[in-house]
């Protein structure tokens, strides 16, 4: 029972909570990089509405701004890393203290093989959507396999190994493959970075988002790291729309990156952040975005509560507004 599991279902949170359960039940002890672990191997988990993507059931709860700051990033190719901590301090104590991250998933999809695997993914399926051959590739054996001798090359070796991409009946399906997959830490924000990808991209071939596979070879949790799972909580019925045309959502996600760039200088004031969040000069579903990686700034600097407030006063999407909540409720008690 500690191989080879598959899961269905509709949303995200729906595939996740069934998943953590077997994993909690019929989990085999391993032992990871960090300690004893209970894994399960060859895992399947298909999620059949995967604009439905956020995992809300999981206590503690994700950080949505983490999840936003993540995706901005892929999709400019960046791998800066005092980027990225400025929405996840903790960071570097799970993927090394670097100035570039060796393994950003971003990087290697549009630029690490001399050429943009989005760009050429968008190409080949526009012109020939029954293609079999889009495959977009993570991992790089040159510098990923373990040395000789067994050991890791650094501390940020990709998890995620590549994606399948096909259109069928007018659906873009996506298939995410990793060798290794932490289930408290990484498996709802990669459904995040994996599904807004298949829907960006879904939206620049106007064509509707599919089924959306997972597949771990190793799905796991850390003994010391466990999470747990509130079955009663209700959950939000995700609204947001992500479609836009290649250009726009190009220029889109570079906006968010200079925005993410203007919020992560110290210099940042609560006055900059009152004026772009009620701007709203973005497509609302971005705005949005744009108005969670402004929340966690406000927050983590401990600017007034006027400028939460005003985040909160501005998101159209209720489902950002209570996750950021429940996000800053739980680094409260954190704090105490």
């Amino acid at each position: 029972m500690g191989v080879n599991e598959c899961v269905f279902g509709r949303t995200a949170d729906e595939v996740y909570c069934n998943i953590y359960q077997k994993l909690e039940m019929y989990g085999e002890i391993a032992f990871g990089r960090n300690g004893q672990t209970k894994e399960l191997t060859h895992v399947c988990m298909s999620i059949s509405n995967p604009t439905q993507r956020w995992v809300e059931r999981r206590k503690p709860t994700i950080s949505p701004a983490f999840a936003i700051a993540e995706l901005v990033m892929i999709m400019n190719g960046s791998d800066e890393a005092f980027l990225l901590n400025a929405w996840n301090p903790a960071l570097p104590k799970y993927q090394g203290k670097y100035d570039r991250y060796p393994g950003a998933y971003g990087k290697r999809l549009r630029y690490s093989f001399g050429f943009d695997q989005i760009n050429r993914a968008y190409d080949a399926l526009k012109n020939n959507p029954e293609s079999r051959q889009v495959v977009m590739e993570i991992w790089k054996p040159d510098i990923d396999l373990p040395q000789c001798k067994g050991r890791p090359n650094n501390d940020d070796i990709p998890c995620n190994i590549c994606s399948l991409l096909k259109i069928r009946n007018g659906k873009l399906l996506w298939t995410q493959i990793m060798r290794s997959n932490d289930i408290v830490f990484g498996l709802p924000y990669n459904f995040l970075q994996f599904t807004f990808l298949q829907e960006i991209i879904a939206g620049w071939l106007n064509v509707e988002v599919g089924e959306y596979m997972h597949i771990s070879d190793s799905l796991h949790m850390y003994v010391d790291n466990k999470c747990c799972i509130d079955l009663e909580k209700n959950v939000h019925l995700n609204t947001e729309q992500l479609k836009l045309e290649k250009n726009e959502s190009e220029n889109v996600f570079g906006e968010l990156l200079f925005r993410m760039k203007e919020l992560s200088q110290n210099e940042c004031t609560s006055r900059y952040i009152k004026s772009i969040v009620r701007s709203k000069y973005l497509p609302e579903a971005y705005q949005n975005m744009l108005i969670l990686l402004c929340e966690y700034i406000a927050y983590h600097h401990n600017m007034d509560d006027e400028v939460i407030h005003c985040c909160e006063q501005n998101f159209s999407n209720t489902l950002y507004r209570d996750l950021m909540k429940e996000w800053m409720n739980k680094e409260e008690r954190n704090r105490q």
